[in-house]
């Protein structure tokens, strides 16, 4: 791609910047940094490129709608490069800078810690694998597979999966069958949990597609075949699912990848009888770029720098308050969709039973 954004840097993007090459050479990971691009890190031989964003330079454009003061990039300006690098067989991490400054509250190893970066460590991890940096690997016979506590869901969910915590109706866990890589027996290492499609059933209510909610390891580690063992138990185990108001016939599974950090590599690599689908709908988060309070709308506030999703109910304010320059929304690389039927799963294990 030869449109380039044009800017500034802000001392908080050079710390950002700064921060990001201290942790990739404290992996002992090479990379060359883009003298054109400003944030483009060329990783693993050119076959990975990190992209570091600072987002109040890459809005959407509403000029049409607003005039030059709300010029921005097209709707599909981060998808189109992560597709034109896919289609030339380079991976595409993005990293925003609301991604390095999100902070949560995490139980890690029991502890509490406050101010947790997790977006910015799960982001981490992930190009410590893309780059074969991990240092735990284990192996899915290392595991036994069985229900997490729901006590235990939300913690692990909120210090290792980039998008926290979301309820599910089925959460499987691995866990470590005995002591390795000084790790202790019992330790859970990779989850997935499966529940409503919320989105994809309004076309199928009476025909419910179930969703993998949640799919994460535990951050340093790497778990090859997590998926597969995952996706075999469930297919085997959960022939129905309860959703509260009615219990539906499990078949149709659908997962999403969200293609701004992964490029579903896993997916295609694994034997889970997933097959893609489509890679298209690039979505958008909204930020504040100053504090507001509105008094018509009470619900309707944020900080500086505070990240939202869509909100149906405000969409006329919302654009209006884009129009005055108080919100920006930033697109991403869209949604990578998979899906498997549970049916044609277990027809495909009984033939291979047989031969």
């Amino acid at each position: 791609m030869t449109d380039v954004v044009k800017y500034t840097p802000s001392e908080i993007d050079e710390v950002h910047m700064q921060e990001i090459r201290d942790f990739l050479n404290e992996e002992g990971i090479p990379f060359v940094e883009s003298t054109d691009v400003y944030g483009l890190f060329y990783l693993n031989d050119k076959t990975i490129e990190l992209r570091y964003v600072n987002s109040y330079y890459h809005p959407i454009d509403n000029s049409k709608r607003f005039g030059d003061k709300c010029k921005g990039k097209p709707l599909n300006y981060f998808i189109d490069i992560s597709h034109e690098n896919f289609n030339k067989n380079v991976r595409t991490i993005w990293l925003f800078d609301f991604e390095m400054e999100q902070e949560n509250t995490a139980i890690i190893n029991g502890e509490k810690i406050e101010h947790y970066r997790r977006q910015w460590e799960v982001v981490k991890n992930t190009i410590r694998t893309a780059c074969g940096k991990i240092k735990y690997r284990f192996y899915a016979r290392d595991c036994e597979i069985r229900e997490i506590p729901k006590q235990d869901v939300r913690p692990f969910l909120e210090a290792n999966c980039f998008y926290g915590f979301r309820p599910a109706n089925v959460n499987l866990g691995l866990y470590l069958k005995k002591d390795k890589n000084g790790f202790k027996k019992g330790t859970l290492l990779f989850m997935y949990t499966f529940g409503y499609n919320f989105y994809g059933n309004k076309k199928h209510k009476d025909d419910p597609i179930v969703e993998v909610i949640r799919a994460s390891t535990l951050i340093g580690c790497q778990v090859i075949g997590g998926i597969s063992k995952c996706i075999k138990h469930f297919c085997e185990e959960y022939p129905t699912i309860d959703f509260g108001d009615k219990v539906v016939d499990v078949d149709r599974i659908v997962f999403y990848v969200d293609a701004s950090h992964n490029d579903s590599r896993g997916m295609r690599n694994s034997n889970s009888s997933f097959e893609f689908k489509s890679w298209l709908g690039a979505g958008f988060m909204n930020r504040w770029t100053e504090d507001y309070q509105d008094k018509d709308y009470p619900q309707l506030h944020g900080s500086k720098g505070q990240i939202f999703h869509r909100k149906p109910m405000f969409h006329k304010r919302i654009m209006e308050l884009i129009g005055e320059g108080k919100i920006v929304s930033i697109a991403n690389a869209g949604t990578i969709v998979y899906e498997m039927s549970r049916k044609k799963f277990l027809e495909d294990e009984q033939k291979k039973s047989h031969t």
